[in-house]
């Protein structure tokens, strides 16, 4: 998986740095989600994050250094595992206005896709697991909010308690493409790249909006939010 999906994510990011007249490391660091990829997030991986960048603007001009890079700053290090997590699901603590941030990252090594029907019971499970960890430990919290591609598929959307499906909508903030919510539509389950997937996001990059890169994926990132109440209802 690392080299298709770090080469796609390199492509994406010199299209960036064209149409934004921006230097290249800055795109990788605007469009791609290379970081937490490379697990170099957080105050202890500044300068290895900065080494990677400095990499990027020196290579940019050759492809296969450029991807031989990520593959090696990739294998030097673990893959993250993300702080309170319950199976597929993650989330960040509430902000100061009581917003809990839910994020859906399916965990390696899976038999079957994490959202097939016979799974469905598993992850609603998870979701309990999660929220009964949150009523207990989590004070403050008044709703929960998710960003995702994954909106955009019944096959998600029926875990979830009716008003949070309800309002699902495009984004009223600005997107960031440092993450999975809209970088994880082009990987399958197993952690593959989907070459149709692929094909139709580079046949596209010739459209991207320098404010607005986003928009050139097949699927825009979606949002849905409601009151935490409605899940401890749904899963309790």
């Amino acid at each position: 998986m690392p080299d298709s999906y770090f080469s796609l994510q390199l492509a994406f990011a010199l299209r960036h740095a064209v149409q934004a007249q921006v230097p290249f490391e800055v795109a990788v660091a605007r469009c791609t989600n290379l970081r937490r990829r490379l697990n170099l997030g957080g105050p202890s991986c500044v300068s290895r994050w900065g080494e990677f960048l400095a990499e990027m603007r020196r290579l940019q001009s050759d492809p296969s250094a450029l991807l031989a890079t990520c593959v090696a700053f990739h294998d030097a290090r673990p893959p993250a595992v993300p702080a309170r997590s319950f199976g597929c699901f993650a989330y960040e603590p509430p902000n100061a206005a009581g917003v809990l941030r839910m994020h859906f990252m399916p965990p390696a090594g899976a038999s079957s896709s994490p959202l097939a029907a016979v799974n469905m019971a598993a992850r609603r499970a998870e979701l309990g697991e999660m929220f009964s960890h949150v009523l207990r430990n989590e004070k403050g919290v008044r709703s929960v909010l998710g960003v995702s591609w994954l909106y955009n598929l019944d096959a998600y959307k029926r875990l979830f308690p009716s008003a949070y499906v309800a309002s699902v909508k495009k984004p009223w903030f600005p997107l960031h493409l440092n993450g999975s919510s809209t970088w994880g539509q082009v990987l399958d389950w197993r952690g593959q790249v989907k070459p149709e997937m692929r094909a139709a996001l580079l046949s596209r990059l010739h459209l991207m909006d320098a404010e607005a890169p986003w928009i050139v994926f097949p699927l825009q990132a979606m949002a849905a939010t409601c009151g935490v109440q409605a899940f401890h209802e749904l899963l309790s």
